[in-house]
Protein backbone atom coordinates (compact mmCIF):
# COMPACT_ATOMS: atom_id res chain seq x y z
CA UNK A 1 0.00 0.00 0.00
CA UNK A 2 1.30 3.45 -0.91
CA UNK A 3 0.84 6.68 1.00
CA UNK A 4 0.55 10.27 -0.19
CA UNK A 5 0.71 13.49 1.77
CA UNK A 6 -1.70 16.17 0.51
CA UNK A 7 -0.71 19.64 1.73
CA UNK A 8 -3.01 22.64 1.41
CA UNK A 9 -0.58 25.56 1.59
CA UNK A 10 -3.12 28.32 1.01
CA UNK A 11 -6.91 28.51 0.77
CA UNK A 12 -9.07 31.63 0.95
CA UNK A 13 -11.28 34.02 -1.00
CA UNK A 14 -11.13 37.81 -1.03
CA UNK A 15 -14.24 39.72 -0.04
CA UNK A 16 -13.42 43.37 -0.47
CA UNK A 17 -10.07 43.62 1.29
CA UNK A 18 -10.72 40.72 3.70
CA UNK A 19 -9.81 37.05 3.42
CA UNK A 20 -12.79 34.74 4.02
CA UNK A 21 -13.55 31.00 3.95
CA UNK A 22 -13.90 29.25 0.62
CA UNK A 23 -14.31 25.76 -0.84
CA UNK A 24 -12.00 23.72 -3.07
CA UNK A 25 -12.21 20.30 -4.68
CA UNK A 26 -8.88 18.48 -5.01
CA UNK A 27 -8.32 15.48 -7.28
CA UNK A 28 -5.28 13.36 -6.41
CA UNK A 29 -3.63 11.14 -9.02
CA UNK A 30 -1.04 8.35 -8.91
CA UNK A 31 0.25 7.97 -12.44
CA UNK A 32 -2.91 8.38 -14.52
CA UNK A 33 -5.18 6.87 -11.84
CA UNK A 34 -7.51 9.13 -9.86
CA UNK A 35 -7.22 7.81 -6.28
CA UNK A 36 -9.22 10.41 -4.35
CA UNK A 37 -11.43 13.46 -4.63
CA UNK A 38 -11.32 15.64 -1.52
CA UNK A 39 -13.68 18.53 -0.71
CA UNK A 40 -11.84 21.11 1.38
CA UNK A 41 -13.43 24.07 3.11
CA UNK A 42 -12.22 26.89 5.29
CA UNK A 43 -9.37 29.35 5.20
CA UNK A 44 -5.63 28.95 5.79
CA UNK A 45 -2.35 30.66 5.02
CA UNK A 46 -0.45 28.03 7.02
CA UNK A 47 0.12 24.53 5.56
CA UNK A 48 -2.37 21.83 6.56
CA UNK A 49 -1.75 18.18 5.60
CA UNK A 50 -3.78 15.02 5.17
CA UNK A 51 -2.53 11.49 4.44
CA UNK A 52 -4.12 9.27 1.79
CA UNK A 53 -3.47 5.62 0.95
CA UNK A 54 -3.65 3.76 -2.36
CA UNK A 55 -3.01 0.31 -3.82
CA UNK A 56 -0.91 1.34 -6.84
CA UNK A 57 2.81 0.48 -7.18
CA UNK A 58 5.21 2.96 -5.52
CA UNK A 59 7.43 5.28 -7.55
CA UNK A 60 4.78 6.54 -9.96
CA UNK A 61 4.35 10.29 -10.44
CA UNK A 62 1.80 11.88 -8.08
CA UNK A 63 -0.09 15.10 -8.73
CA UNK A 64 -3.01 17.17 -7.49
CA UNK A 65 -5.43 19.26 -9.53
CA UNK A 66 -8.03 21.52 -7.94
CA UNK A 67 -10.98 23.80 -8.55
CA UNK A 68 -11.53 26.69 -6.17
CA UNK A 69 -13.72 29.76 -5.89
CA UNK A 70 -10.84 31.83 -4.54
CA UNK A 71 -7.12 31.35 -4.04
CA UNK A 72 -5.63 27.90 -3.42
CA UNK A 73 -2.20 26.30 -3.48
CA UNK A 74 -1.79 22.55 -2.92
CA UNK A 75 0.93 19.93 -3.28
CA UNK A 76 1.24 16.14 -3.01
CA UNK A 77 4.25 13.97 -2.23
CA UNK A 78 4.68 10.23 -2.00
CA UNK A 79 5.84 9.19 1.46
CA UNK A 80 7.42 5.94 2.65
CA UNK A 81 6.04 5.90 6.18
CA UNK A 82 2.65 7.30 7.06
CA UNK A 83 2.88 9.20 10.38
CA UNK A 84 -0.83 8.81 11.17
CA UNK A 85 -1.00 5.02 11.01
CA UNK A 86 2.72 4.13 10.94
CA UNK A 87 2.26 1.98 7.83
CA UNK A 88 5.68 1.25 6.36
CA UNK A 89 6.02 0.14 2.73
Amino acid sequence: MGSIKLTVRRLYKLSGERMVDTQATARIYVGEHLIATERIGGMTESPVSKYLHHAHPPGQPVRVEWDCDGIADMAVTEIERCPCCQYDE
